[in-house]
């Protein structure tokens, strides 16, 4: 009896010793043909390119699915709100585009600009409502979010794609290496608009809401308001014996208004004697910095392409009105999501960077206009 199992443990222990030995080989024969393809660089770059390309698949994959859950949610909402052909309407807005304005002569190039923009804006809430004319305005507003959402998504998707595609067909490893690089921050973008479409529908105030959230909170004690421009409202206080005038973009729908053309006009409407313009914004923060951090400095806060922008500092020039920026920091996923309890917090100390801008820097008797600048989502006036 114990002679068989000697025998058997012996079988066993050749059986094992022979897998190793086998394993071994296969392995000195995978080093060996690793070994020969490196003398062949076309095929070590092939392989190289077949790793890299798997890789870069997986984020296209992942960004893919952000924008199939984006439109499956854009779908929804318009068969909610009455559309007949919710798919058709999808289709038209997923791939539209503004081309920017012939730049290599700038002349006018900022009034060129605006048009496009505007008629842009125009033609799209015009698609809405011709679709479905009984739309409240939070509602049209919520639609055109989700329809910018879904636009920016396609655009993400399709250049990656374009990329990786000409990259095989190049046989580009160069291409290939760059791609991977920049694909997982595209996927954070993806992430982060996918997001933000679900906040816009619930009507939450986002991060870009500061702003307005700051210039809420003293329209509050205002008892005159007034249409300034489109989508955007004024209404005037009386500070520490100083005229403030507050002009935000008019909520709670989910729009940033026309805050340039308002200051132009609230300016005009002053017969240009304003003592200082005040504008505050979100602003994107360096990695490192904390969330609700406050700067400040010169110059308008804007976000903006150019039109916007463009037309405060006009009109400051114009009259010699000194801008100020307070700031409030935060990411990209943060300014275009739920508002953070930090940011929030934040406008508080805002108002106190204000107030302290308008005692220190003006004279008692003199108008200051203050511009919320931001997505006011959520937020009243």
């Amino acid at each position: 009896m114990s002679l068989i199992i000697v025998l058997a443990q012996a079988s066993s222990q050749g059986s094992q010793n022979g897998a190793a030995l086998a394993f071994s080989y296969i392995f000195y024969i995978f080093f060996i043909a690793l070994l020969a393809l490196s003398f062949f660089p076309g095929v070590q770059q092939k392989t190289q390119i077949m790793f890299l390309s798997r890789d870069v698949e997986q984020k296209l994959q992942m960004i893919e699915n952000y924008l199939k859950d984006s439109k499956s949610i854009t779908e929804k909402l318009l068969k909610e709100k009455g559309f007949p052909d919710p798919k058709a309407f999808l289709d038209r807005v997923i791939d539209r585009f503004v081309i920017d304005p012939v730049s290599i002569e700038p002349t006018d190039i900022i009034n060129r600009m605006k048009l496009l923009m505007r008629s842009n804006e125009d033609t799209v809430r015009e698609m809405i409502m011709s679709a479905n004319p009984n739309l409240d305005p939070m509602t049209r507003s919520q639609i055109e979010i989700s329809a910018e959402v879904v636009n920016a998504l396609n655009l993400i998707f399709k250049v990656i794609r374009h990329y990786l595609i000409m990259a095989k067909k190049l046989n580009s490893i160069m291409i290939m290496y760059q791609l991977q690089m920049v694909a997982p921050i595209y996927v954070k973008y993806a992430e982060a608009y996918s997001k933000a479409q679900k906040v816009f529908l619930q009507g939450i105030p986002i991060g870009d809401g500061l702003g307005p959230l700051v210039a809420s909170k003293f329209l509050m004690k205002s008892s005159q308001k007034f249409t300034v421009s489109k989508d955007t409202i004024a209404g005037t206080l009386e500070f520490e014996g100083r005229k403030l005038v507050v002009v935000k973009a008019e909520g709670p729908m989910a729009t940033v208004g026309t805050p340039g053309e308002g200051v132009q006009n609230v300016i005009e409407r002053e017969g240009g004697k304003v003592s200082r313009i005040i504008t505050v914004d979100a602003a994107l923060k360096l990695e490192g910095e904390e969330t609700g951090t406050i700067a400040e400095g010169m110059g308008v806060a804007m976000g903006d392409p150019g039109p916007e922008k463009i037309a405060i500092e006009r009109v400051a020039v114009k009259y010699g009105i000194p801008i100020d920026a307070v700031i409030v920091k935060m990411s990209m996923e943060e300014a275009i999501t739920e508002m953070r309890k930090e940011v929030y917090q934040a406008a508080d100390k805002v108002i106190d960077y204000v107030k302290r801008i308008i005692l220190e820097r003006t004279k008692p008797g003199s108008t200051v206009v203050l511009v919320g600048v931001g997505n006011t989502a959520g937020i009243a006036q």
